[in-house]
């Protein structure tokens, strides 16, 4: 009878123990999962286009606002979305290589940097988001599609849209008061220009790193007249008149007054308020009877689209999970959305965010690998 009751005693201590190890080996399970939520730290890198202090200014927050710093908008939103972040470090890179160079070494998590450093690094580097800012719209107040060529661009004046666009084009323009002008813009219409026809004019262009004053119409000339064309390559390096190193105002300027034939910029530099000022310089009469820099500068091509900043994240680190890409997705999407958030990173100019893909960059692959070969 003894030895019964003392089997029985064990044998309730087995299935107690039992229940023990299982209750065990589900606290492990959680706490496993808790840990997969806990970052020590995230380390958020800027590139210095813009001044080191600017940047840190005003990703720094504003307590007379009541504006949190950039960390803590991430450590918040993290925080509604289950992970623990121990602390966010911002910092501004000292170049652009050196903010490349560290999300492909993992020492970076997260990267505020432009289309042309996430392309060159994107072996190391995955997309988060892409950055909006304001398009240009037509006077229907709709933001122009560059994949729309020329005619949205020639149909009358341009304004600054309200809505956003995650990038934007170089434009090519001429003077259609001069017969060069007039010829070029002609043809461009046909759609029957020529390499002869561009080469004969006289251009003028910014610096070879402006992307919207130098690259991209490069690229433009180079897929209509040169490899894209089954020609050799052609860029602006190729034309036989080439005025370099402008600036927009007086890039314009030029064409105004016939120191040019053909010049380029971004979408649209006709809207600033030194071409208005250069055209009603060049042409009294013609602004006296209410004619504007639209009537007499058209646009003759229309670039590969330009993509804006990315944010971007490192693949080389483990915690940089699946799960936690997504949120980092939603937390930048939402700052986006606020003023708060938007002062964060007014330096950069951005306006809210949207999730892209990698093929958005296709042609700031090309673009980069143009002066490459």
């Amino acid at each position: 009878m003894e030895s019964e009751e003392i089997y029985s005693m064990k044998k309730i201590l087995v299935i107690l123990l039992s229940f023990l190890m299982i209750f065990s080996m589900v606290g492990c399970g959680d706490k496993t999962k808790k840990d997969d939520k806990h970052i020590e730290k995230l380390t958020v890198s800027f590139v210095p286009s813009k001044d080191a202090d600017v940047i840190m200014q005003a990703a720094s927050g504003n307590e007379e606002l009541g504006y949190r710093s950039l960390a803590q908008i991430i450590i918040d939103g993290l925080a509604a979305r289950g992970y623990t972040v121990d602390e966010v470090e911002v910092s501004v890179g000292t170049s652009y290589a050196a903010v490349g160079e560290g999300m492909v070494s993992g020492t970076i998590d997260i990267g505020l940097i432009p289309a042309s450093t996430y392309v060159l690094y994107s072996d190391g580097v995955e997309l988060l988001v892409e950055a909006l800012r304001y398009g240009v719209a037509g006077e229907d107040g709709v933001v122009i599609d560059p994949a729309l060529g020329i005619d949205p661009w020639n149909a009358g004046k341009t304004t600054n849209a309200e809505g956003m666009a995650t990038g934007y084009a170089s434009l090519i323009y001429v003077n259609v008061t001069t017969e060069i002008g007039q010829n070029l813009y002609e043809k461009a219409q046909a759609k029957s220009l020529t390499w002869e026809d561009v080469n004969a004019a006289t251009w003028f262009v910014c610096s070879s790193t402006s992307s919207a004053g130098y690259v991209y119409p490069s690229l433009w000339i180079n897929n209509t007249f040169g490899e894209g064309a089954g020609n050799e390559k052609r860029t602006v390096v190729n034309l036989q008149n080439v005025i370099p190193d402008g600036s927009y105002a007086n890039m314009m300027e030029s064409l105004l007054t016939g120191g040019c034939d053909v010049t380029v910029g971004y979408a649209d530099v006709r809207k600033d308020a030194a071409s208005t000022t250069a055209f009603e310089a060049a042409y009294p009469e013609l602004a006296a009877e209410g004619k504007t820099v639209w009537d007499i500068i058209k646009v003759i091509a229309v670039s590969d689209y330009i993509m804006n900043d990315t944010v971007s994240v490192t693949k080389k680190n483990p915690k940089m999970t699946a799960e936690l890409i997504k949120a980092l997705q939603e937390v930048f999407i939402e700052l986006g959305n606020t003023e708060e958030g938007r002062a964060a990173v007014k330096p950069y100019s951005h306006m809210g965010y949207v999730v892209g893909k990698d093929s958005d960059y296709d042609s700031t692959r090309q673009a980069n690998a143009l002066f490459q070969k």
